[in-house]
Order: C-alpha cells, then structure tokens, then sequence
C-alpha cells in the first residue's frame, strides 16, 4: 500500500503468536489482530451485508433474518462462499440482531443455536479469518440488553471467531456496547459508529448521531478499550470525511476500519444497456458507473490509511468485488 505500508498506530496492542504455536486458531486470532492495526502491509476486506442477499431469495417475505441460520445452513453458507470469491478474506458473522433480547418469537428460545450456527456457517468456506457481528438495532441499550449482547458475544467467542466487531447507532451506545464484549472477549475488537454531515457555525464536518466529532469517538472507544475503530460511511461522504476521520483514528492510536454504504445511484437514460460481462452476470451502465464510484471512494480510503473495508449497501456482493478489484489495480493487495 503506497505510501502507508509499515505506518504505525503506537497504542494499538503489539499482537504476538501465542506461545502455543499448535493452536491455529489463536494464531489466526493474532495475525487479525495485526492486520487490523495496522501492522500488516495492506488492508482487510470484509464480507458485507447478508441482508440485501436474503431479501431476494424465493419467499423471503416475513421471514426474520436470524431464521436463516438454522433454517437454510445451505445458502447461508452459498452466500459467504460467494462473498470469498468476490475477494473478502474475513467472513462476517450474520448476527446483527441475534441476540436473545432482540430476537421475537420461538427464535428467542434458540438464541444460542443461532449464533452457534452463524459462526459455523461463516467457516464454512474457508475464509482467512471469521469474525463475529454483535449490533445494537435501533434500541435502547439498558442493563437487561447490554448482558444479552454480552452473552451473544461469549456464544461467538466459544463457537470459534478469531474477532469480534461491534456496531451502535451513536457514540454513547457503541461504548456501552463494547465494554459489555469486552467482559467476556479479549482479542481483536472492532467499534463501529456512523459518521454524517453535521452543520455549525464554522461548517459541516463528520459527526456521530450523537453529534460528537471524530476525535472524541475515536478517543472514548479507544479507552474502552476497542483495538480499532470504524466507521460507517456514505461514498458521497468519503473524499470530505476521510482525511478528519484518519487523523482523529491515528490520534487515539488506533486504526481505521470503514463500513463504505454506497450512495444510491440512477444512471441517465441515454447511458443505461449492456455495459459487458463479469462473473458470468450482465451488467448494465449503471452498474459499471456504481463501480466507478466505489473505486474512487477506495482510492481516497486507502491513501488516507484505512485497515480494512466492508461493504453495506443495496448491492454489497458487487461493491466487495469492486473494492476487491481496486485495491488489485492499486497493488494494496
């Protein structure tokens, strides 16, 4: 990676082999951990949403995501296969809202089974590294949700995760969020929080939901002790956002993981028709103009030292690959 191989987040945990060299999973627990902070020479692709591909499955309508884990083993397994052939070397769990208190119904008694399944699942296609998704959804982080999540979090850890990635809707619920999975994890820790436009009297800059600036996300998640920080992204927001995110993320001594949630693109009429081929599936211009914008959005990321990008989105399967392929022609890979 030009420019960044070799850049150094001091803070960050030096992650070592473990002394017992025969255990492959903790050494794939500690190469993670150098590939997230910023000890290995180029950046991290993660697997993206599951949900988008769900959703256009026969009879999806009214069926809860978490259901797919122990319903359809099968495809769960199909679609992180297709997320490693599309290029993602860390499968992410599909766990999002598969904590015991965010599930309804008779999945709430199976909570367990689900996330057991997810990891399982997950692995299943060989991919370098696994790690597992526990997510606050829209709710109020009381006492009673943060010990489900924690509990989510020591299912993954036993059901064989080399890392763990939390996202929350603000600041002040991600901290929350990773002091309850840091009770029960101890490797490497991703915190997520979105970033947006937030308008003052001295201009718009990044800012959570909560409307703290990127140093103070950064430095609040750092003290709870997450070994990177990320955050969620518009490709609209990239070229703007990028630069103060990086520094506020080497400020706190830690690196900088991106969830990239492409803007919504409609391409004029007079350009839309077969735009070639890839993967066997045709693509149309608007797809290929989309792909452009993921790339562009890559090329600002990586210069400004991102560790690792995943892809959320109406198209996450394409825009991995996209990132994948730019980060090819860029050599970062």
């Amino acid at each position: 990676m030009p420019g960044n191989a070799g850049r150094a987040w001091p803070s960050c945990p030096v992650w070592l082999d473990p002394v017992d060299a025969e255990d492959g999973e903790l050494l794939k627990s500690a190469e993670l951990g150098r590939a997230l902070t910023g000890s290995a020479a180029r950046p991290l692709v993660i697997s993206g949403d599951m949900g988008p591909l769900l959703r256009r499955q026969p009879f999806s309508d009214g069926v809860p995501e978490a259901e797919w884990n122990i319903d359809d083993d099968a495809l769960m397994g199909q679609l992180h296969a297709l997320y490693r052939a599309a290029g993602a070397e860390c499968a992410l769990t599909h766990t999002a809202g598969c904590a015991s208190v965010q599930l309804e119904g008779d999945l709430r008694e199976v909570a367990d089974q689900v996330n057991e399944q997810a990891v399982r699942e997950a692995r299943s296609c060989g991919p370098r590294f696994v790690m597992g998704l526990v997510a606050q959804r829209g709710t109020a982080l009381d006492g009673d949700a943060l010990d489900s999540l924690m509990l989510q979090a020591a299912t993954l850890k036993e059901a064989g995760v080399h890392g763990m990635m939390t996202c929350a809707d603000d600041l002040a619920s991600a901290c929350a969020l990773v002091r309850a999975v840091k009770k029960v994890w101890g490797g490497p820790l991703v915190a997520t929080v979105p970033f947006a436009a937030a308008s003052d009297a001295l201009g718009a800059g990044p800012a959570t939901p909560d409307g703290r600036a990127p140093d103070e996300a950064f430095a609040a998640l750092a003290a709870e002790g997450a070994h990177a920080v990320g955050a969620e992204l518009r490709t609209g927001d990239v070229a703007s956002f990028s630069p103060a995110l990086s520094r506020a993320a080497e400020k706190s001594g830690r690196s900088l993981v991106v969830r990239l949630v492409p803007d919504a693109y409609e391409p004029p009429v007079d350009v839309v028709g077969l735009a070639g081929i890839s993967a066997g599936v045709v693509r149309d211009a608007g797809d290929v103009a989309r792909d452009r914008v993921v790339a562009a959005a890559v090329r600002k990321l990586v210069a400004d030292g991102v560790r690792a990008v995943w892809c959320g989105g109406d198209r996450p399967l394409a825009d991995t690959a996209a990132v994948v392929a730019q980060l090819d022609a860029a050599g970062a890979r």
